[in-house]
């Protein structure tokens, strides 16, 4: 199985997880600037953005790379 998915992600590329954000007050929505390697990590940060008087979660979104982050 580890075979497979060495094939699959030089293939498809690594799959990826990023934030979505608004920018309390304003339309503006946009990626964070930070880029996760599984979701459990992507849905901590979403927790800490609860706190966040500045910023208001939106989604997360899952992409694929082949370039490593």
């Amino acid at each position: 199985m580890h075979l497979l998915n060495l094939i699959l992600n030089h293939i498809f590329g690594r799959k990826y997880y990023a934030n979505i954000i608004n920018t309390r007050g304003t339309d503006r929505c946009e990626i964070c600037c930070f880029i996760f390697h599984n979701r459990q990590e992507a849905e901590d940060h979403r927790r800490s953005l609860n706190d966040n008087r500045s910023f208001m979660y939106i989604e997360t979104i899952s992409f694929r790379s082949r370039k490593e982050y």
